[in-house]
């Protein structure tokens, strides 16, 4: 009977051994690879973020023209591009400027304006 509860005693320390053995691999394991993908997570996330704040960073240093629609009440911004006029930023906002007076506000100053009239970063077009 002793020989038994021996083997008994012995088999549930092997078993728990080898269980917790495999257990803490299983742990360390799975920890390793949880710790490896928050690393390149968070590379990933410092990219994205990285690249979205220079795209809107490189915007708003190019500058950005505010369309407005008296009309409507319609108001769009669109990015400052060098030749950009008063047509083409009525294009791109979607505001027909044809046959509309135009008036462009240019730091604090209203400017009488044609649809050729090239603008500058931060005009306000305002179609009348």
């Amino acid at each position: 009977m002793s020989q038994i509860y021996q083997l008994a005693i012995y088999g549930v320390l092997v078993l728990s051994c080898s269980c917790t053995t495999v257990a803490k691999k299983a742990i360390h394991a799975t920890g390793a690879v949880a710790t490896t993908t928050l690393q390149v997570g968070s590379d990933v996330t410092k990219k994205a973020v990285s690249a979205s704040i220079d795209v809107t960073g490189s915007t708003f240093r190019l500058g950005i023209v505010t369309v407005i629609d008296s009309s409507s009440g319609v108001s769009h911004k669109i990015p400052w591009k060098k030749g950009l006029n008063a047509s083409a930023a009525g294009k791109l906002s979607a505001i027909e400027t044809a046959g509309k007076a135009l008036e462009i506000v240019r730091d604090a100053k209203r400017i009488q304006a044609t649809t050729e009239t090239i603008l500058k970063p931060d005009d306000t077009v305002q179609i009348k």
